[in-house]
């Protein structure tokens, strides 16, 4: 995918790219990935990648998903560079989602011969350093989604005998499902360096994958990176290849190779973007349901406010021949229209939020396995111009019901979700 991972719902491996996208994870999963970069360098060098992670999602006290996970790249036996990653991500704001990984770095060097003599390693030969990344991610639509990362906030310091501290990367991107297919774009900022990377994801028979990315940078950095998947019940396989074009050379390429394994039901790919997308319903109705909380107990004050004031007239003893100069005709028609005004706004705004409190209870059926014994459901024959939100709109009245026309029908439609004409859904 070029490393164009920003705005991707991530899984265990998303400590490294933007841990915000934990929030979608759905279920436990863990990732090993083994690498070999830069093969056939010249001077025979041999760099080696290691990963493991595991992401989870977090029910209680802390609702969100959190991570951990391991890497390594070694330098044959010369040189070394890991980190250990703690991360944590969860909903903040209408939609927005915020991720935040602790890691600590270090930064070590084999003694030899040459390295006793250099007066750079006189204090040791490792250094290790905490660091912090900060991400974001945000939803507005199933098929498209944001993302933005800020790297090495606190700018940890890895040097040996002098300072030599990590620069702040931020990085953003974008990314676009259509069909069964998935496309993203990130450029990354560090310093006087900038780097531009696409991607490209191809699902076929909902079980392989197809991968292309470009990646460009300045000092003629470029490379084209190639890759595809299988996924076989809950375990997953990757592999990926990178070649450089442009900046390096003297190398045939890079190789990595990961595995996957999520603990649950097997995921099927249409309902994996339906589940995230009704999760991200779910918070949407339970924040309008706070702010319609708000709203009903506003109103009930004022309610309150103008029944009190209109009873205490009522009982204020008056002169008969000045009670229409105090409390007139049209005033009291006024106070009275008021009141039943407030009484309806109120009634309204109590059925709003039963309404939303009933949309959030059923969305958590939704990410639910469907049970064993299937009831017997309508069909629909899509017409031109029809979208799942639109046949939603149609049959329940109600367009934002759209990922259970997704889910029911998740072995016809692709990752988009995207209808033809003539095609035949069924409709729970």
């Amino acid at each position: 995918m070029g490393g164009a991972f920003t705005a991707i719902p991530g899984g265990a491996e998303a400590a490294c790219s933007n841990p915000a996208t934990l929030v979608e994870t759905t279920s436990p999963e863990l990732t090993a990935v083994y690498g070999r970069l830069y093969s056939g360098l010249t001077d025979d060098s041999e760099i080696g990648q290691g990963y493991f992670g595991f992401a989870m999602p977090v029910k209680r006290y802390l609702p969100g998903a959190a991570a951990f996970s391991w890497s390594d790249i070694r330098l044959s036996d010369a040189f070394s560079e890991s980190a250990f990653t703690v991360s944590y991500a969860t909903h903040v704001y209408r939609g927005v989602n915020a991720g935040l990984s602790l890691k600590y770095l270090r930064r070590g060097y084999v003694s030899d011969a040459y390295t006793a003599m250099d007066p750079v390693f006189s204090d040791g030969y490792s250094k290790g350093a905490l660091g912090a990344d900060l991400g974001f991610f945000w939803r507005p639509e199933p098929r498209y989604a944001l993302g933005l990362t800020i790297k090495n906030l606190n700018k940890p310091d890895l040097g040996l005998a002098s300072s030599d501290p990590l620069p702040v990367e931020v990085r953003a991107g974008v990314s676009y499902a259509v069909k069964s297919s998935l496309l993203d774009f990130d450029a990354a900022f560090s310093d006087s360096d900038y780097n531009l990377s696409a991607g490209a994801e191809y699902f076929f028979q909902r079980r392989f994958a197809l991968r292309m990315g470009l990646s460009a940078g300045n000092d003629a950095r470029r490379s084209v990176n190639m890759g595809l998947g299988g996924r076989f019940g809950l375990a997953e396989f990757n592999y990926a290849f990178s070649l450089p074009i442009g900046g390096i050379s003297g190398t045939v390429g890079s190789h990595l190779l990961a595995f996957s394994f999520r603990f649950g039901a097997e995921p099927a790919g249409a309902e994996q973007a339906a589940a995230a997308a009704a999760a991200a319903e779910l918070r949407r109705a339970e924040e309008k349901i706070s702010l319609q909380g708000e709203k009903i107990r506003v109103l009930q004050d004022k309610l309150d406010s103008v029944v009190k004031q209109s009873s205490e007239q009522a009982r204020q003893p008056v002169q008969p021949a000045v009670v229409p100069a105090q409390i007139p005709g049209p005033q009291q028609s006024e106070v009275s229209r008021e009141i039943e005004s407030l009484r309806q706004e109120l009634d309204k705004a109590r059925a709003d939020m039963e309404a939303l409190k009933a949309r959030a209870a059923a969305k958590p059926a939704a990410v639910k396995p469907a049970p064993a014994a299937q009831p017997v459901r309508r069909n629909y024959v899509v017409k031109e111009g029809d979208t799942l939100e639109s046949i939603a709109a149609a049959i329940y009245g109600d367009s934002e019901r759209w990922p259970e026309i997704y889910r029911a029908n998740a072995g016809s439609l692709g990752r988009g979700g995207e209808v033809k004409p003539g095609q035949v859904l069924a409709l729970p």
